[in-house]
């Protein structure tokens, strides 16, 4: 391996120590900004172990590729040296672009997703309203041949409700 494919892939571990701070920082800001009773709030903390069981197998893939899976002893240093460059350099900026995001890309869709379900939801109780309505004096003949044929038996307890003494 030579010296540049070194640096190379130091630089690599540094940036990816950068990528792993925003996308944690990221989860972390889009988890919280869902409602509280929603499923995505509630299960945060297992969505945070999740996003950091797939961002250290990222890591081992791009080691895999760029030096045939040959792990060092700085690559975690160099790595923990991107976290903390997020930390003290790019964080407003990612912070920025993902408050942008979240306001010009997610809620839009979110808003989209909410209104079309609430158009489904109310053609659906239209449509129910509609049945009931045409069933109501279906329901009411049925109700009352039900009563007369009860009637007829002799010791049923719906008689004593419904009769008149």
């Amino acid at each position: 391996m030579t010296l540049s494919l070194q640096f190379v892939s130091l630089v690599l571990m540094i940036l990816s120590g950068v990528l792993i701070g925003a996308i944690v920082e990221g989860t972390r800001f889009l988890c919280e900004s869902f409602p509280k009773r929603s499923f995505v709030f509630k299960y945060r903390s297992g969505l945070e172990v999740i996003v950091w069981i797939l961002l250290g197998v990222g890591t081992f893939y791009m080691l895999y590729e760029v030096r045939d899976g040959i792990w060092r002893v700085y690559d975690p240093l160099a790595q923990v040296l991107g976290i903390l460059l997020y930390e003290q350099i790019f964080q407003p900026l990612f912070r920025f672009l993902g408050r942008t995001f979240l306001l010009l890309v997610v809620k839009p869709i979110w808003f989209i997703i909410r209104f079309i379900l609430t158009i489904i939801r109310k053609i659906i109780h239209f449509i129910v309203l509609i049945i009931v309505t045409i069933m109501k004096p279906f329901h009411f003949l049925y109700n009352k041949i039900l009563h007369l044929a009860l009637l007829k038996i002799p010791n049923f307890r719906y008689n004593k409700k419904y009769t008149k003494n």
